[in-house]
């Protein structure tokens, strides 16, 4: 993160910051969308179960109404066996009477023997029939409680009917049956006003999920039988899908008793992604506002911080990059940026001041330097005329050759300080240009027509090297051309002097060779011995840190070689 650009850090230190509320946004956000999902099946549940009670009091009072009759000690009379004509009548009477006072709910009511024989009915139709091959009758003996079998045509009245019926026991055995006949049609009256008063869609719908009874709407809100069906068969309580409308429901399975009939109850369901956006508003509402306020401190920071730093910046770099004059900025942004460049510019005031301070002390410098170097090689060749002069008035040779090699050396020297004053670097000399101007120097210096004849060929490195190291160099090739100018070219008809240096990784090799007359060991031997001029090569050769090699050259002559590391710096 050290390496981030700051308005990166300042959006990262926020999103951090943020984090903790997101998540704990997110968290109560989940726990409200569970919450809502509850209070949602739970408001469908009691919904379902508030829709479906009249029919399931409607089963119930059928129940206790079919209680009361078997308890009633004449019906236990009635059932036993074959009544005379009197008592039957009596008994249809009070039954035609029981389903008179539920007009339009109930079509019939029958006793029957334990054989399934009708032994007294509300219906004059049902006269000696026979009820044992009916559903009724067998689950009632089965069971031997309160049941509600599937919906069938009435034999008794030209209506579809919901029977019910409860077993009549006597000493805990299957006596008979006394049954009743729900008109299916008032049950689906009964769905129609439920389903327009409620957002409840109610039906009754068989084992297979098939629409039994129920307004045709609902019978629309229904699933595909098929899935009715294993919801039945995997006693499902309730279960979500699509209604054959292609609308989303909640379904909730609600048995009528022991019956093989159900009501489907079917629920308008929300879609789930408007229910989760109900849930996750105030989540949201707390990520829009996180996102806006890192919006804001992005665009904030390049607003208020990095855009009034730029002309700051540019201001900064004009002074590095040695602007005398930088063009003057304006910062529009807080106080503290404006604060910031006046002192930038403060600071840069000040620093051109003290530049100008140093330019003119460096040039008073260097006015200086060149002044002295100049006034050294003036006194070098002052010193050196003063020698010739002085060799004129010598009639010995020996000792007048000797003036002029002094002459020679001070002349090396009086051409490095002519070097260093004419370049702009007081510490460092073009080494080419220097043996090219001291070779020059010193064939004009010899005597005799001989010395103009012979032919330099200088292949000297292109480099820049210090004092320490040109002025040991400068004298060693001084030396050596000196003694070729005095010993080697007697006799030769194109002399040649040849002058190469080469520099690899910081090393140097640089030999003087000629093709004069060449020496051999034991001449090298006594010139060492009585002379100064090999002495002192090999003084200066130690002096640059390396070696000199004084021998024959391989084609003839003398060779002079000196290897020597050149200086770090």
């Amino acid at each position: 993160m050290t390496r981030w650009p700051l308005r990166v850090r300042l959006v990262a230190l926020l999103a951090l910051a943020l984090a903790p509320i997101l998540a704990l946004s997110a968290w109560r956000a989940h726990d409200r969308a569970i919450d809502a999902e509850a209070a949602h099946a739970g408001a469908a549940s009691t919904a379902a179960e508030l829709a479906v009670a009249p029919h399931r009091e409607v089963i119930e009072g059928t129940r206790r109404l079919l209680l009361a009759l078997r308890e009633d000690e004449d019906v236990a009379r009635w059932i036993a066996g074959v009544l005379p004509p009197d008592e039957l009548a009596r008994c249809e009477t009070y039954l035609r009477r029981l389903v008179a006072q539920f007009p339009g709910q109930y079509s019939a009511v029958l006793l029957t023997d334990k054989e399934g024989v009708n032994r007294c009915s509300s219906s004059a139709a049902a006269a000696g029939a026979s009820f044992a091959d009916r559903e009724i009758f067998t689950l009632t003996r089965e069971y031997g409680d309160f049941v509600v079998a599937s919906y069938i045509a009435s034999r008794l009245s030209k209506q579809t009917i919901l029977p019910a019926a409860v077993p009549v026991l006597r000493g805990g055995q299957f006596h008979g049956m006394a049954a009743i006949g729900i008109s299916l049609d008032w049950f689906a009256d009964l769905s129609r006003a439920t389903s327009s008063s409620a957002p409840v869609f109610l039906t009754l719908v068989d084992r297979k999920g098939q629409p039994v009874a129920g307004p045709v709407e609902g019978a629309l809100t229904l699933p595909v039988a098929a899935r009715t069906a294993r919801a039945v068969e995997q006693r499902e309580k309730a279960f979500r899908d699509y209604g054959r409308d292609g609308l989303p429901y909640e379904y909730r399975l609600l048995p009528l008793g022991a019956g093989a009939l159900l009501v489907v109850a079917a629920i308008p369901a929300p879609a789930r992604f408007l229910g989760a956006a109900d849930s996750w508003t105030d989540f949201g509402l707390v990520a829009l506002t996180s996102l806006a306020s890192l919006v804001a401190l992005w665009f904030g920071a390049a607003r208020w911080c990095l855009d009034p730093l730029k002309p700051i910046h540019a201001f900064a770099a004009a002074i590095a990059q040695g602007g005398v004059d930088p063009r003057p900025f304006d910062v529009r942004g807080p106080p503290e940026m404006r604060s910031l460049a006046d002192n930038v510019a403060v600071m840069a005031d000040a620093i051109r001041s003290r530049e100008r301070d140093l330019r003119a002390s460096l040039e008073q410098r260097d006015h200086m330097l060149r002044e002295i170097h100049h006034r050294v090689k003036n006194n070098l060749q002052m010193i050196s005329s003063l020698l010739s002069l002085q060799g004129e008035q010598i009639r010995s040779s020996r000792i007048r050759r000797h003036f002029a090699d002094a002459q020679n050396r001070v002349l090396a020297l009086s051409v490095l300080h002519r070097h260093l004053y004419e370049r702009s670097s007081w510490a460092l000399v073009d080494f080419q240009l220097f043996i090219n101007d001291l070779v020059r120097q010193l064939s004009a210096g010899q005597e005799g027509a001989g010395a103009a004849s012979v032919r330099f060929d200088i292949r000297a490195p292109v480099m820049a090297v210090g004092p320490d190291t040109a002025i040991p160099l400068g004298l060693i090739i001084t030396e050596a051309v000196g003694n070729a100018f005095r010993h080697a070219f007697a006799g030769v008809e194109a002399p040649r002097i040849v002058i190469q240096g080469a520099e690899s990784g910081g090393e140097v090799e640089f030999a003087i060779e000629d093709n004069g007359v060449g020496v051999d060991e034991a001449s090298l031997e006594t010139r060492a011995r009585s002379g100064l001029g090999l002495t002192l090569i090999r003084g200066l050769a130690t002096q640059l840190g390396g070696a000199a090699e004084v021998g024959p050259a391989v084609g003839g002559g003398t060779r002079v070689a000196v290897r020597f590391s050149l200086p770090s710096s």
